[in-house]
């Protein structure tokens, strides 16, 4: 048999079997919105761990990471590591709060603590951003489809391939909704898992060694931080850009956290999210080793097919089908989340809003119509990320960070200033999407880059990141100041004692207990750091 019959066949029963694995699952919690949207509030540590872990990895981290790794090395393992330490101290001072208020989407916070114009802005927000996401996510998965397979990279192919991987995450995603996404992830991070390992150890084996690999692409490829003058994750631009961004999507992202509300408690849900960030580690290994390999073994080849031409090069057929399989298994498990998140904040949130009696069965039909438009649109407009210059993980991580940026302003003040208030936290919102959207669109597309001033355009988006975050603080600080104090209603949501008592916290050993096991997260991230 044809070697490209059998990797198409061992990706067709794949597909197959975890569409029907997530129908399967989902028959039952799908007609409720709570069911639906949340799973029942019924997923312990385990479940809310490896689904954090499966949405933040996706067919553009193996295709991305490795092409950053190819051109920066371990640096780009940066986002991977800070996420995870961001997610821990998340854990500690906002989800407390988000499980006593029982709220079902992460937009309800703003209600609660401002007031409904900045619920239903940053849910707008999210939709926006979830839409420009779409054709990236859907570009990736025909990039990865066709790099492996060798077949000509250009429109109709990239049509084809997006729509078959789009049509089979909608099935189980509209139909089994969130415990279907949690289930499903937790068997696609196996394969993920097992797939990029495989990749690692041939790779070395082809290159020979670890030592073999330094001696080739120099001890600098091996540095996480990277001096001041690198154009790209250079010190400055992780730790104070790259930082800031990590802290924002871990304590507001709707599509990572949703998951999370949906925790049976806050000890599982805090637990869950730290065993996120220990996963987070392997990214280094997974993502950046191979784009090293790629480097020294293909030194010609562009950054962006790095990680499809080492696989295709260097693994035999079995265990090519196998990383195939685990690439679209990061892709659907990343997807997934953010169609289910998407629909999550139109049918609980901006319907609501909108439609004052709607019943819920009817909100619950229009969330899912969202959700296959938003895939209809990414498929169509796929082809056009061809002519964007920016790599696609550069491209992905432009568009998180700086469209959820506003919303992160609103949360942390929101969180830590007792006097900020709902006009500021709208002022941020809008001006920050504004801002936002205007920046990314005019950096990414090459014919608007003169939009932009020299400096701005010039300038990588790591570093102007701190700076727009500073801008939309001193926003939402001066015009709280000059409108009235918020009431004590809306400050009832900070009470994070209250919060961490309503659980029934009691004494537990050691190794049961949140903190021991976050030392240990601690020394192992500052040890990379120390190490590399």
């Amino acid at each position: 048999m044809n070697e490209r019959v059998i990797d198409l066949v061992v990706v067709g029963l794949y597909l197959v079997s975890i569409t029907g694995i997530g129908l399967w699952v989902g028959r039952r919690t799908s007609n409720t919105s709570e069911g639906y949207f949340l799973g029942g509030r019924s997923f312990n540590w385990v479940l809310v761990g490896i689904s954090i872990y499966a949405t933040n990895i996706s067919a553009a981290s193996f295709i991305g990471g490795a092409g950053l790794a190819f051109n920066v090395g371990f640096a780009a393992a940066n986002p991977e590591l800070l996420g995870g330490f961001f997610l821990s101290l998340s854990a500690m001072f906002m989800i407390p709060l988000y499980l006593r208020a029982r709220i079902s989407t992460l937009p309800q916070f703003l209600e609660l603590r401002f007031n409904r114009t900045a619920k239903l802005f940053y849910g707008c927000v999210n939709v926006i951003r979830s839409l420009l996401n779409a054709p990236i996510y859907a570009y990736v998965s025909a990039l990865a489809i066709l790099g492996l397979f060798g077949f000509e990279i250009n429109t109709g192919n990239i049509l084809i391939c997006s729509a078959t991987v789009a049509c089979t995450i909608g099935l189980y995603v509209i139909y089994g909704g969130l415990k279907s996404v949690v289930v499903t992830d937790v068997i696609q991070v196996v394969i993920m898992l097992a797939g990029g390992i495989a990749v690692v150890l041939v790779g070395l084996y082809e290159v020979g060694g670890i030592g073999a690999l330094y001696e080739s692409v120099g001890s600098e490829k091996f540095e996480l931080l990277l001096p001041y003058e690198s154009e790209q994750f250079a010190w400055d631009a992780v730790l104070f850009g790259n930082g800031t961004a990590s802290a924002i999507y871990a304590i507001c992202a709707i599509g990572v956290l949703q998951r999370v509300l949906g925790a049976k408690s806050v000890d599982d849900a805090q637990k869950g999210m730290l065993l996120g960030g220990f996963l987070k580690m392997f990214s280094m290994f997974l993502f950046a080793l191979p784009g090293l390999i790629a480097l020294a073994l293909y030194p010609g080849v562009a950054p962006d097919e790095a990680y499809t031409h080492l696989v295709r090069e260097t693994l035999p057929i079995g265990l090519r089908s196998l990383v195939l399989a685990a690439m679209v298994a990061a892709l659907m498990s990343s997807e997934d989340s953010q169609l289910n998140a998407t629909a999550s904040v139109i049918a609980l949130d901006i319907v609501p809003s909108i439609w004052k009696r709607i019943e819920e069965k009817r909100a619950l039909l229009v969330g899912k119509i969202a959700v296959a438009f938003k895939m209809i649109f990414g498929v169509l407009a796929a082809p056009f990320i061809m002519h964007f210059d920016a790599g696609v993980l550069e491209l992905i991580l432009k568009v998180a960070g700086f469209l959820i940026l506003p919303a992160g302003v609103c949360f942390i003040f929101g969180r830590f200033s007792r006097r900020t208030n709902g006009y500021g936290a709208v002022a941020t919102l809008f001006t920050g999407m504004v801002l936002g959207i205007y920046y990314v669109l005019c950096s990414s597309i090459p014919d608007l880059r003169h939009l932009l001033p020299d400096i701005v355009a010039e300038t990588q988006f790591y570093r102007v990141y701190p700076f727009l975050f500073l801008f939309l603080a001193s926003v939402m600080l001066i015009v709280s100041y000059l409108t009235p104090a918020p009431s004590e209603e809306k400050l009832d949501c900070l009470n994070l004692k209250e919060a961490v008592d309503s659980v029934g916290a009691t004494k537990k050993p050691l190794h049961k207990r949140y903190g021991f096991w976050m030392t240990l997260y601690l020394i192992f991230f500052f040890g990379m750091y120390a190490i590399f």
